[in-house]
């Protein structure tokens, strides 16, 4: 007898207790176990294990880290707690449609392959959808993901990944349900500054977000091409792969990007507004470049591009979570404490627990 693979639903809240508990209940019925990951005030998070406790959730786990502002550079270690080999990932804004909920164990039993890429509405309300949708993978096995710690980021895959066409399967991102979240985001921007080689990696990854191709983790005759380019460019121009990229290519490629994002959400005046957002851009890493430690956040930019936030931080380890949660229980967490952290570990090297 072939054993039923059971779902573990990961969420992260920082005092948010009621939207999350809302989206565990909506869940629940679905999910083999809930995990929660919980970053609130010390009095938010014990009014959350007294309500857990009081409605009798037998099904939800929870523990607790230091805010790190944002819910990423803890992915990996929530996903090591999980007990299934399945996965599926969701924001407390977000909920799964009807269909998707009552198939999710059929699809992971019926399919052989590593993660199902599942399209979202962005800017739901009520029963009304906009027109801007995105394909984002977040029913996955945990064996053949790992997530880096980029914010908003998609998983790199180990295998095939199948992309759920069907209408009937979808996530909403609900605008009565969104909160501030994003607040602080900017501040983590000054780690997206680019050498050559991770301007090339970037440039691929963006084809594959737009693409969905079944491996991820194969390059492609398109993506291939792409790249032979990009080098042939660099090789003519002189330009070394861990030198950072010239002004005009940062210009070029947040002027493509915000253009490609002005088509896909239908906005008007695409051409004009690319145009102000990749001098906007521009504008920030010269003020990057120029800051007391600009030369160390460039640094620090192509380790996290190459190893990732979360190895570069050890933050998927047990032992690191302990640690953080110690040291800064009693003081502010967020952007700045995770900025903090990386320049620790630049600083201080291998060695920077101890």
């Amino acid at each position: 007898m072939i054993a039923v693979e059971g779902i573990s639903l990961l969420l992260f809240s920082r005092n948010d207790i009621k939207k999350a508990l809302m989206l565990v209940k909506d869940m629940y019925g679905c999910s083999d176990e809930i995990i929660l990951c919980d970053s609130s005030d010390r009095k938010e998070h014990a009014k959350l294990l007294s309500e857990t406790k009081r409605l009798k959730l037998n099904k939800l786990r929870i523990f607790y880290t230091v805010p790190l502002g944002y819910l990423e550079p803890t992915l990996m270690y929530v996903i090591k707690k999980s007990r299934y080999r399945w996965c599926i990932l969701l924001g407390t804004d977000e909920r799964i449609s009807p269909r998707l909920k009552i198939d999710l164990h059929k699809l992971i039993n019926d399919y052989k392959c590593s993660s199902f890429s599942i399209r979202r509405f962005e800017d739901v309300s009520g029963n009304k959808k906009g027109a801007y949708t995105n394909w984002q993978t977040r029913l996955f096995r945990k064996d053949r993901i790992s997530f880096r710690g980029i914010i908003h980021e998609e998983p790199v895959v180990s295998g095939t990944t199948i992309k759920l066409t069907d209408a009937n399967y979808f996530i909403d991102h609900v605008n009565e349900l969104k909160g501030d979240s994003s607040k602080g985001y900017s501040r983590m921007e000054r780690f997206l500054r680019m050498s050559y080689k991770s301007f090339n990696e970037r440039l691929i990854d963006y084809f594959y977000k737009i693409t969905v191709p079944k491996k991820h983790n194969a390059p492609g005759a398109f993506g291939g091409s792409l790249m032979s380019l990009l080098l042939l460019y660099e090789r003519l121009g002189n330009k070394h792969l861990e030198d950072e990229i010239s002004d005009f290519d940062y210009f070029a490629f947040y002027y493509l990007y915000s253009l490609a994002t002005s088509f896909k959400m239908r906005r008007p005046g695409a051409f004009i507004n690319a145009f102000r957002d990749g001098k906007q851009m521009l504008g920030k890493v010269r003020e990057w470049q120029a800051a007391p430690d600009g030369d160390m956040e460039f640094e620090i930019s192509k380790i996290l591009y190459k190893k990732g936030l979360i190895r570069f931080l050890e933050l998927d380890k047990v032992e690191t979570i302990k640690w953080i949660n110690k040291k800064y229980a009693n003081r502010d967490g967020g952007i700045d404490l995770l900025i903090s952290l990386l320049k620790l570990r630049y600083k201080k090297g291998e060695r920077w627990l101890d």
